[in-house]
């Protein structure tokens, strides 16, 4: 089934709008939900990738063969079970694209947790391989080209990720000829009812700062748009620009200043004059104050072949390199095994011992 925004077709009778599709496609999905004792008896666990009060991420190898895959598990006692599946179903529509992390097919439940499989990615996330000055430039352009055709892809299916971060994109060479935007977690339907964040982010947009509970904001691309312009410095700086986007942050305060003067300074403030005059330009549309006139993601194809000045980044990128299937199980052997803290799978079966859930991720 594709999502798509709605419309009217030349018969007069509306198509079927991306938030009912998705209700469908989810109650269809949730009688195709296979129950397992233990994830043992399909996978084989190599180690963990990530956890957090969600759940957690493990790297494991499916038993009927085949390459080594993300089990992503979801606490089933803080996880709708509808929740779980709008991130799987909207996973698995998406997956068409190389810009999107691929969800695979079956999802699955254990006593403890919701799980489903996606493409494992072995050169982690974005953050981890940052450096103190950033990306070199033509990696920079690598990573926003093929996350602004991700969004575009999204935002026709009338789709909003509201999640674009470093950490949720993931890197598949040390190159970045291959990059994914994962964690749907946060993706909804354009239009849906988006409450300010719990917690103060430096990805969110000023509009969404500004909002006070229990008001909503219609969740927008334009939000993506802001998240991507607040990407781009990230692996441009190795840093973000601000702690929040509102006036009481001194940092997006001077930036706020600088794009609404009029006729604006021929200097920016620091950090953004590091940043050559075409990359500012793209900067100044995605990072829009008004929602409404913010520049769209694919704005950033505009401006590949321009000079961004990053040319003092680091040309070279570290001791970073592809992590091969094979390192992963040479690890096992050597005592990173997940036994000491996946036997909650066990546990159900009257044995073992409850696992540690980490911080966030």
């Amino acid at each position: 089934m594709e999502l798509r925004a709605s419309k009217i077709p030349e018969d007069g009778d509306p198509e079927e709008d991306t938030a009912t599709a998705l209700q469908r496609l989810v109650e269809l999905t949730a009688t195709r939900v296979t129950p397992l004792r233990s994830l043992r008896t399909q996978y084989r666990l190599i180690r963990k990738l990530g956890s957090g009060s969600y759940g957690r991420v493990l790297l494991a190898q499916p038993r009927r063969g085949g390459p080594a895959v993300a089990l992503k598990l979801l606490r089933r006692d803080s996880v709708l079970k509808t929740t779980f599946l709008r991130e799987f179903c909207v996973g698995r529509c998406v997956s068409s694209h190389p810009g999107l992390l691929q969800t695979l097919a079956g999802p699955l439940q254990t006593p403890r947790h919701f799980v489903f499989a996606q493409e494992y990615a072995p050169c982690g996330d974005l953050s981890g391989m940052l450096q103190e000055r950033g990306l070199p430039e033509l990696l920079v352009k690598r990573v926003v080209a093929q996350l602004a055709g991700a969004l575009d892809f999204l935002h026709s299916r009338g789709l909003v990720h509201a999640d674009v971060k470093p950490d949720n994109v993931l890197v598949f060479d040390p190159v970045c000829s291959h990059v994914a935007l994962g964690d749907l977690g946060l993706t909804r339907p354009e239009g849906s009812p988006t409450p300010t964040p719990p917690v103060p982010l430096p990805t969110a947009p000023p509009e969404l700062c500004l909002l006070l509970p229990p008001n909503t904001l219609p969740l927008r691309p334009a939000m993506d748009s802001w998240g991507l312009g607040v990407l781009l410095f990230c692996a441009a700086t190795a840093c973000f620009p601000w702690d929040v986007a509102l006036a009481s942050d001194p940092e997006f305060e001077a930036f706020a200043g600088w794009i609404t003067t009029k006729p604006q300074p021929s200097r920016p403030p620091p950090p953004w004059d590091q940043f050559a005059s075409p990359a500012l330009a793209l900067l100044q549309g995605l990072l829009d104050l008004d929602p409404e006139t913010r520049s769209p993601p694919l704005a950033v194809l505009d401006f590949l072949g321009d000079d961004w000045g990053l040319e003092e980044n680091r040309e070279g990128l570290g001791g970073l390199g592809s992590v091969s299937y094979e390192d992963e199980e040479e690890g096992e052997e050597g005592g990173s095994s997940l036994e000491e803290w996946t036997d909650e799978e066990e546990d159900d079966k009257g044995g073992g011992r409850m696992g540690t859930d980490g911080g966030t991720p």
